[in-house]
């Protein structure tokens, strides 16, 4: 049988239909006959209601369990829960966006791109100059008087 448990911001809504109430975080078992009538009310509003155990999943409507129970998005997750576990990851989602445009997004944050290694330039040593003082010695100047030999 469904279950249905009302996570909504009172601390008790009324159940559709009846004169009961739903207490805030205490799961209700239902009729699959009672929560297929009642379906709009209940899958659609994901803030509000979580449905476990839902015979009838409609892909796209409401929020359900994870069939994969892996707790990462996938095709039968709403654009509105991909968008908010996203954003909960840190990842920003503006404007408009598909749902296969968000599935991407969910790859690109499970598998990140490998950093690119930081390469430190390095600047070169100074090469110290050696002073080398040359000696130079110089022939000694004969002087002759004009005398060609």
């Amino acid at each position: 049988m469904p279950t249905v448990t009302y996570i909504g911001n009172y601390a008790y809504r009324k159940v559709p239909g009846t004169k009961s109430i739903w207490l805030k975080r205490v799961p209700t078992e239902v009729s699959q006959e009672w929560l297929d009538a009642n379906r709009t009310a209940i899958c659609t509003n994901p803030e509000v209601f979580v449905v476990k155990g839902d015979a009838k999943t409609t892909a796209g409507i409401g929020f359900t369990e994870d069939a994969d129970g892996d707790g990462l998005p996938d095709s039968g997750w709403t654009k509105k829960d991909i968008t908010g576990w996203l954003k909960d990851k840190g990842v920003s989602v503006t404007g408009y966006a598909t749902k296969a445009k968000l599935l991407d997004k969910v790859k690109t944050a499970l598998n990140p791109p490998a950093p690119e290694p930081v390469v430190e330039e390095v600047a070169p040593e100074p090469v110290a100059e050696e002073v080398v003082e040359e000696t130079i010695i110089e022939d000694p100047i004969v002087e002759t008087d004009g005398v060609e030999e």
